[in-house]
């Protein structure tokens, strides 16, 4: 997975036009997400940890079993930001 991988970079850009809305955004908003409907559980959490673990967004995530459980995002990084404004 990359920075450039289509799911990541839609819910990058999820991650960031909610969180101009709101304090923060979990795991379930993601997946209820219209534009994010089209990829598995699987890959929006590798997604969502690819963009933490990579410094892109501010979150707190949780796992167990090998797989995503708890996601909270709070904030865009300026890794994060400056990927948006090359989009």
């Amino acid at each position: 997975m990359n920075i450039y991988d289509p799911c990541v970079t839609t819910i990058l850009l999820f991650l960031n036009d909610k969180l101009k809305k709101q304090d923060t955004v979990s795991f379930n908003d993601v997946m209820a997400a219209p534009k994010c409907k089209k990829y598995s559980v699987g890959e929006i959490g590798k997604a969502l940890e690819f963009l933490r673990r990579n410094g892109y967004v501010d979150a707190k995530s949780r796992f167990g079993c090998s797989e995503l459980l708890e996601f909270t995002a709070t904030g865009i990084t300026e890794a994060g930001k400056n990927h948006l404004s090359k989009i």
